[in-house]
């Protein structure tokens, strides 16, 4: 139980940094004139910039904290621990941009600190094994070809297809650090540069999806389910390939559903809110265009 509340600090730590960064990076942003907007020279416009470079660092800080975090306790409950970071955005939406917080977003946060408290309660045990490489991939390569169908399809991808691929993406980049984390406590560093690899292109191709969504959707449309995506399918890995077992007792099942559950939902509520989705507008409103048509 210990390491496994250590690992939840460290998992809401590293989501907090990476959702300052958010807020540093588009504060930054937004601070570029319009001319540079969706143009490659606002990437060099920001690279002048310090604040900005201090909140890249922060993105990059976070990904040693969430491994460290993969490392003492399960995925199950590292994912959902990472919608604490959203209180971050929540409150700068409140005083960057006055958007007022509400009994919406008090119940989102509420919903989230009674999931994750009920996730810790039903007891998952922390494993640095894993199912063989070779049924790894054949889990995650079909989900693979679904996160790279917009990428496929050029250009002629549905919006939903593209939500979906981000999603995808995203949730697969973040499995591939539970992997790093099994990698490195049995000392295997060929696999740890092997996914890491896969964690760095996963993550940089959900970058890109995400850009792409957003051009054609608004953010409080796609970021919830992009989250959703990202929290459920690592948590639902980790029994079916991550070595996780989960509670035979009906009871202590049922509470861990019923928390990754609300935990999802208040999360969801919580990226769609006026606070939070000021703050992700703000952040990609003049984010460089990396299209998946070439």
């Amino acid at each position: 139980m210990r390491d496994s509340l250590i690992g939840l600090v460290l998992a809401a730590t590293a989501s907090s940094c990476f959702n300052l960064a958010i807020v540093i990076q588009a504060s930054e942003a937004r601070a570029v004139p319009q001319g540079h907007s969706m143009r490659l020279s606002l990437l060099g416009q920001l690279l002048r910039r310090p604040r900005w470079l201090a909140g890249l660092a922060l993105s990059i800080f976070a990904v040693p904290l969430q491994t460290a975090a993969l490392m003492l306790a399960p995925i199950t409950l590292v994912q959902p621990a990472d919608a604490f970071g959203l209180v971050v955005l929540l409150v700068a939406g409140a005083r960057m941009l006055g958007e007022p917080v509400g009994r919406r977003e008090i119940l989102s946060v509420g919903a989230i600190f009674v999931g994750v408290l009920g996730v810790v309660l039903a007891g998952v045990e922390h494993t640095d094994t894993h199912a063989p490489t070779a049924t790894l991939l054949l889990v995650l390569g079909p989900l693979a070809v679904l996160a790279l169908v917009p990428y496929m399809l050029r250009g002629r991808a549905p919006s939903w297809a593209m939500v979906l691929g981000t999603g995808l993406t995203f949730a697969i980049g973040a499995f591939a650090l539970k992997l790093i984390a099994d990698a490195i406590a049995g000392g295997d560093w060929l696999q740890v540069v092997g996914w890491g690899a896969a964690a760095g292109l996963f993550s940089i191709l959900g970058v890109n999806s995400e850009m792409s969504a957003l051009q054609l959707l608004p953010v409080a449309r796609v970021a919830p389910v992009i989250f959703a995506i990202e929290l459920v399918v690592p948590v639902a890995l980790g029994p079916l390939i991550g070595g996780e077992v989960w509670p035979s007792d009906p009871a202590k099942l049922a509470l861990l559903l019923g928390s990754l559950a609300v935990t999802v939902a208040g999360a969801a509520s919580l990226m769609s809110s006026g606070p939070v989705a000021g703050v992700l507008a703000a952040e990609h409103a003049k984010d460089i265009p990396e299209p998946l048509a070439a």
